[in-house]
């Protein structure tokens, strides 16, 4: 599903959960104006006015707030083969002046970050601007769909008003991992990713990428804000929510999936993960698949 961009007052929302097009795609010029991407899942790069970003939602979702005072060039470069989950809210140049920022708190650091043109700012996201962000992209069953739009909208002020607060207290340690961090990072994560469906161990790991298991767990924790074998659980209940989605398995089928042997373990750990059980899930998912045949 992608659903094109909505604007009323300058304030626009753009949601992406399908595939991405392979292909290289044309340098272009955006707009001046304040961005924030949000990545539920997926990863992309791409370059504004030859500054490089490299964005990954593989260790959790992530956000990106952007400040360009003039017009920018955009250069796609890669970006994830499979399903991507990303929206992106986008303000015109003079929506900060709105803000009316003196004499609030932080609201010098604010205003600066609004007013200076490349300024960005790449952080983990927290459970509710998570929660916030998949409403978004996917709201309740039971909003007609009169509704959308609005409701959509709403999100998209919530998540700015988040993404404020965040600017306001932006700490050093939720800047751009160093290099060689995110080298090793990468490494883990890949490795990960082609062993997900096997029996993995910490010293297996290791071992893999050529590093102590201590550093290891230090590094992909500092990365991703996760453990390893947190990040595996979760990629793997990934996995299981698509094939409910998409194929209506069944819950055995999904626990099995996930790597659960028991579907009440299974289930425990979904409901916590997404907020709702997997029996849940597989129901609301019904009518969008038959629609969709």
């Amino acid at each position: 599903m992608e659903l094109s961009a909505s604007d009323h007052d300058g304030i626009s929302l753009a949601c992406r959960l399908a595939p991405v097009a392979a292909g290289p795609r044309p340098l272009r010029e955006i707009r001046p104006g304040f961005r924030l991407f949000v990545y539920l899942r997926g990863w992309q790069r791409f370059e504004i006015d030859g500054r490089r970003f490299d964005v990954s939602a593989d260790g959790g979702p992530v956000a990106l707030a952007l400040t360009l005072t003039r017009p920018a060039r955009l250069a796609q470069i890669a970006w994830s083969e499979d399903r991507m989950g990303k929206l992106m809210i986008t303000a015109p140049s003079d929506w900060a002046s709105a803000l009316d920022l003196q004499g609030a708190a932080h609201g010098d650091a604010l205003a600066t970050f609004l007013a200076g043109h490349g300024n960005s700012h790449l952080w983990r996201l927290d459970e509710e601007s998570v929660r916030l962000a998949r409403l978004a992209a996917e709201p309740p069953a039971w909003v007609p769909r009169e509704a959308l739009p609005l409701y959509r909208r709403a999100r998209a002020f919530d998540l700015i008003c988040l993404t404020l607060r965040t600017l306001a207290l932006r700490r050093p340690e939720n800047e751009l991992p160093r290099p060689a961090q995110s080298l090793l990072g990468e490494r883990i994560r890949v490795f990960l990713l082609d062993h997900l469906n096997e029996p993995l161990t910490i010293d297996a790991v290791a071992q893999s990428v050529g590093a102590s298991v201590s550093v290891v767990q230090r590094c992909f924790k500092e990365l991703y804000g996760m453990t390893v074998f947190d990040f595996v659980r979760r990629r793997r209940l990934d996995a299981a929510r698509e094939a409910l989605d998409n194929r209506g398995v069944s819950i055995a089928c999904a626990a099995f999936i996930a790597g659960y042997s028991a579907p009440s373990s299974f289930a425990t750990a979904f409901k916590k993960a997404y907020g709702v059980p997997p029996k849940l899930r597989r129901r609301q998912a019904v009518p969008f698949r038959e629609a969709a045949e």
